[in-house]
């Protein structure tokens, strides 16, 4: 049952050309203003990423590997290492979610939010994370931006606190490679290894 709880709870944060990345040596100077980069990030709709998450609460402490398609509107994201005990699948788009975890009877809900509003009995703003993920604030929510030479550091919005650690370089534009995703005694942790984006 407990980890049932935790691939839910993954799986639930984790919705809604190709390039290696290349890790940014200090004091590199950045090629492209954060005003080009924004449009440029919120504008790619279609991407794939290959990393690992780990996901701190006060009491555990659990990791998996991740390979995450979004194309469009649909979106497809595989969890599996230690944190799923043979795997997790999600699969979405605009007229609903599916989870289908090993061994498990497949779950569906009409929005990831109602998922895990039912599952877990809390909301999580879902909708937002393919945004913070690409480093970017989620547009139409007010939020806090802390910037250092072009590159966001901290964003803060609808109460949840992402802290960009680490970035890559594709063709001129920064990428997150390494971010948390915080609020109160939960930790998400993102690593991107590999990043497909048209850009």
């Amino acid at each position: 049952m407990r980890v049932r709880f935790i691939l839910l709870l993954a799986a639930a944060l984790l919705l809604t050309g190709c390039t290696g990345l290349s890790t940014i040596p200090e004091n590199t100077p950045i090629e492209r203003p954060w005003e080009e980069q924004y449009q440029a990030l919120l504008a790619a709709d279609s991407w794939q990423l290959r990393g690992k998450i780990g996901i701190r609460t006060a009491s555990e402490n659990h990791n998996a590997s991740l390979f995450w398609d979004q194309l469009q509107q649909h979106y497809q994201i595989e969890l599996s290492g230690p944190l799923g005990q043979g795997g997790a699948r999600i699969d979405g788009n605009d007229e609903g979610i599916t989870i289908n975890i090993a061994g498990e009877e497949p779950l569906w809900a009409a929005t990831p939010e109602l998922l895990m509003e039912q599952t877990l009995g809390w909301q999580f703003p879902v909708r937002d994370l393919p945004y913070w993920i690409k480093g970017i604030p989620a547009p139409g929510h007010p939020y806090e931006l802390s910037m250092n030479q072009q590159q966001p550091q901290k964003l803060i919005q609808n109460n949840w606190e992402i802290n960009y650690l680490r970035f890559s370089n594709q063709n001129g534009y920064q990428l997150p490679q390494k971010l948390t995703i915080s609020r109160n005694d939960l930790r998400l942790t993102i690593i991107a290894k590999e990043w497909q984006i048209p850009l």
